[in-house]
């Protein structure tokens, strides 16, 4: 008897399907917004030159392989804001960097706004690319899955002597795991 009775208070306690769809909703949209947020602060707006925004993603893609990421694609037009997955890709290495404690080659993304900075960037990308203790740094066992993790950027996958595959984690958090944060905090 006092088991049904302690079921039918945890029953009575139990949100119903609907305001956990309320809720679920709720914790989609808040994800949503923070992703839209970080796109933002990421989409960096100015003047640049095609020819310069490819000389940065050759600098880029020289430590992406140190990263074992993929290769950014380079770009076909002059552009005056630059996509946010090109600025995450750029804020890994520059967390990377931080972290390696080489703030000297580190580069302020907001300030970035025309194809002189854009060659400041890539000379400071190609600078840490040949840097041996950067490259140390990274093949520290917390080293590079980490940063590509946090940056969302997709990680070479190989085995033996396979060439690699791409696999690129989720985008979007799962929405239950959405939902139990939220309910947790």
């Amino acid at each position: 008897m006092a088991q049904e009775n302690e079921l039918d208070m945890q029953m009575a306690m139990a949100p119903s399907e609907g305001e956990i769809a309320d809720l679920e909703t709720k914790v989609m949209d808040e994800a949503q917004k923070l992703q839209q947020s970080e796109d933002d602060f990421l989409a960096i707006e100015g003047d640049f030159s095609k020819r310069m925004l490819n000389r940065v993603v050759e600098a880029l893609n020289r430590v992406n392989q140190i990263f074992q990421a993929p290769e950014y694609p380079t770009f076909d037009a002059d552009l005056e804001k630059l996509p946010p997955e090109f600025g995450r890709n750029l804020e890994m290495v520059n967390s990377a960097l931080r972290d390696a404690g080489m703030e000297e080659k580190t580069f302020d993304l907001a300030s970035v706004e025309n194809d002189k900075d854009l060659r400041d960037i890539a000379a400071k990308l190609d600078s840490a690319a040949s840097d041996k203790v950067f490259k140390s740094f990274l093949a520290k066992p917390m080293g590079m899955g980490e940063y590509q993790a946090e940056s969302g950027i997709p990680a070479a996958q190989t085995t033996g002597a396979d060439v690699g595959t791409m696999s690129k984690p989720a985008v979007q958090p799962d929405e239950e795991e959405l939902f139990m944060a939220r309910m947790s905090s």
